[in-house]
């Protein structure tokens, strides 16, 4: 693996942050350890806008952050899609769902999915073109819908690989609200459409 720095990210990339000791990321790597989940120590997941800014869902719903600033302290591993168009529309897709929460304020935080992906029981089928359409029109309505971290991406990348000619359930087949980012890193790691690109230590971009 290659140890990447700000300067080699792009985006679209899917950014697996690993536990870094705070109580929220304690919580969340017990649970999937309780679970039986691999990856346990895996604990966030975001997307890239550019080679600087991750957008990702949490305590104050979607948002931005700096990988140099706000995020600096942080570990990732680094995944990147292997078709650009999917890719650079992942990217635009979440800052757009990033415009929207800073317009409506309506995309916040699911603790209780987040909780819920830890123990899935029956995975049901993944959401049709048709659901993620009329889901992404509801939000751009300014209707309220929330996101936990892990939900976002596989939604994110999900609705843009349906508009580019692939099955979102081809992508990842599950349904977005029931992964959590342990079973995340589980599924890129075997993933035909993701290589994984490298990773990036704490305080070092």
């Amino acid at each position: 693996m290659n140890q990447l720095r700000c300067r080699n990210l792009q985006a679209g990339d899917l950014m697996l942050k690993f536990n870094a000791g705070s109580a929220v990321n304690r919580i969340i790597a017990l649970g999937q350890r309780v679970a039986a989940q691999l990856n346990p120590e895996v604990v966030h997941a975001g997307v890239m806008f550019d080679n600087t800014y991750i957008i990702e869902a949490s305590g104050s719903g979607i948002h931005a952050s700096d990988l140099r600033v706000q995020n600096a302290a942080f570990g990732y591993v680094v995944y990147r899609a292997r078709n650009t168009a999917i890719a650079n529309g992942a990217g635009t897709c979440a800052k757009m769902m990033f415009d929207i929460q800073t317009r409506h304020g309506n995309l916040k935080y699911s603790v209780p999915g987040a909780v819920q992906s830890l123990f899935p029981g029956r995975r049901p089928a993944p959401h049709s073109p048709g659901e993620m359409d009329q889901l992404l029109d509801r939000i751009l309505e300014g209707r309220t819908h929330r996101f936990f971290c892990s939900q976002f991406v596989v939604y994110v990348y999900q609705f843009v690989a349906e508009q580019n000619g692939i099955s979102g359930a081809g992508l990842f087949v599950l349904r977005d609200a029931k992964v959590s980012p342990s079973t995340l890193a589980s599924l890129l790691q075997s993933n035909a459409y993701f290589d994984e690109a490298g990773y990036m230590m704490p305080n070092e971009r």
